[in-house]
């Protein structure tokens, strides 16, 4: 026991080795299947693969760990409902329809408890409750495809990627004020706010740039390349880094977040995926911001990348065409 209790040391202690509390989950929605994965982020293995509504794309996790939502965008016909996963039970505790709603996609848990989730045709973001399974209120943005979305620290400010009309708007999460929209790039989808709340990050597909904003003002601050489509954004917990995937490149790149600069640029195998390569999309950060598990929808896998290093450590098991990704960190 004295030795294998030493070599776990040695092997934390290792560049790029994997901190994870123990029963830690990844949780991935599968659009092509239909399904999320429960991944026991220690260990990699699969704990449990889910039902949910058709073409599920994004996931968000509460911040006790407790729940995760997938959003059903749908696939020809649109999706309408969200998947709670009691994270617990390992199982499904529910489905939430939507109603007249249509498109969820972007999603977040905000500090009360109810959640964010924009509504791509009918350009809007909703407040869910939860507990009650119903729309509490929904925030006209007026913009086509309200795609991505981030929150505030502060849970007040509510900031959505348009896609159609290539720019941002912050709502107001009461509704009191009114929507503030900006022009930033054509197709602007991926978005992620520094955890300070000053900084907007988004993601022009058109442009293959990501233009860093004030998030008071939505003005401009710098525009950096990003070629192989800036899909997803991220900010390490410490505001340090910011992540991005560009999936037609089969790469990850990593930047310098108060620089502004380009530091790694990591090349993911394409493996079995063929001509259309590994495919990075989704991506969650682990809570000490030293590890990215990245979707890679041509693999069927989620890949570990190290961001220290910029190097993967392994590979994890998922259904088909793995998307959206969220961390729950379990707490004791």
């Amino acid at each position: 026991m004295r030795l294998l209790s030493t070599l776990l040391l040695a092997l934390a202690a290792l560049p790029g080795a994997l901190h994870a509390q123990r029963g830690d989950l990844l949780v991935v929605a599968n659009k092509q299947a239909a399904t999320a994965t429960l991944l026991d982020v220690a260990s990699g293995r699969t704990v449990a693969t889910l039902p949910t509504g058709v073409g599920p794309h994004e996931v968000a996790v509460s911040k006790d760990g407790r729940w995760a939502v997938v959003t059903n965008y749908g696939a020809q016909a649109p999706g309408s409902s969200l998947t709670l996963i009691d994270l617990n039970r390992r199982a499904v505790s529910k489905t939430i329809g939507l109603g007249e709603y249509r498109r969820p996609h972007g999603v977040a848990f905000l500090p009360s408890g109810q959640l964010a989730v924009t509504v791509e045709a009918n350009r809007a973001v909703l407040i869910v409750d939860l507990d009650r399974g119903r729309v509490l209120r929904a925030l006209p943005t007026g913009e086509a495809g309200s795609h991505m979305l981030s929150v505030s620290p502060d849970g007040q400010t509510i900031y959505t990627a348009n896609v159609g009309g290539g720019s941002v708007t912050a709502l107001d999460v009461t509704g009191r004020a009114p929507a503030r929209t900006a022009k930033v790039a054509p197709r602007s989808e991926g978005i992620a706010l520094t955890p300070d709340g000053r900084r907007l990050w988004i993601g022009s597909n058109q442009d293959n740039t990501v233009t860093v904003l004030d998030a008071a003002t939505l003005a401009p601050l710098d525009t950096l390349p990003a070629p192989g489509l800036p899909y997803r954004l991220a900010l390490t917990p410490d505001g340090r880094r910011a992540v991005v995937s560009n999936p037609m490149l089969g790469a990850v790149r990593i930047f310098d977040a108060a620089r502004l600069r380009e530091t790694a640029l990591v090349q993911i195998p394409a493996g079995n995926a063929g001509e259309g390569g590994a495919g990075p999309v989704g991506f969650a950060l682990s809570p000490d911001g030293r590890t990215a598990f990245v979707a890679l929808q041509g693999r069927n896998q989620v890949g570990v990348l190290d961001l220290a290093s910029g190097t993967l450590t392994r590979y994890m098991d998922v259904g088909a065409g793995p998307d959206g990704i969220a961390y729950a960190a379990r707490r004791r």
